[in-house]
């Protein structure tokens, strides 16, 4: 197994509170990631909070992440806690930022995974967030 890392930087033109609230909310992000991912379970104090579990993909095969920190309007992280498949250790954080123009966020990943797969892996789920937020830019 070797460690694999994903960092995605999008700015966009809309503050920083209406592109945290879109991507902290998991119903959201099958405009980013492009398959079904559906909130299945609420949170301990928000729907979208910490507790919180989205599967994404098709059942029965769907991934399950669980948010595990929020920040409103800072932070999001969150790790794959059911069915991640070749990916072990699986842990994403998004960093929300004001900018004179709007916000701007950092989406980093890491993972564990055979080498050669987790090079693909991360090459694919790369492009797809980075396609999905230019379309919310």
């Amino acid at each position: 197994m070797s460690q694999h890392r994903i960092e995605v930087v999008q700015e966009f033109g809309k503050p920083v509170e209406a592109i945290f609230d879109y991507l902290a909310d998991h119903n959201n992000l099958s405009k980013v990631f492009g398959i079904p991912v559906k909130r299945i379970k609420d949170g301990e104090d928000d729907v979208n909070g910490v507790g919180s579990v989205r599967a994404l993909g098709f059942a029965p095969l769907a991934t399950e992440e669980t948010v595990v920190a929020v920040e409103p309007n800072e932070v999001i992280e969150y790790t794959i806690t059911k069915n991640g498949g070749p990916l072990q250790n699986h842990y994403g954080r998004m960093r929300f930022s004001k900018t004179a123009r709007g916000s701007r966020l950092e989406w980093v990943i890491t993972f564990d995974s055979l080498p050669l797969l987790g090079t693909a892996v991360g090459k694919v789920l790369e492009t797809g967030i980075r396609r999905g937020l230019k379309k919310l830019a």
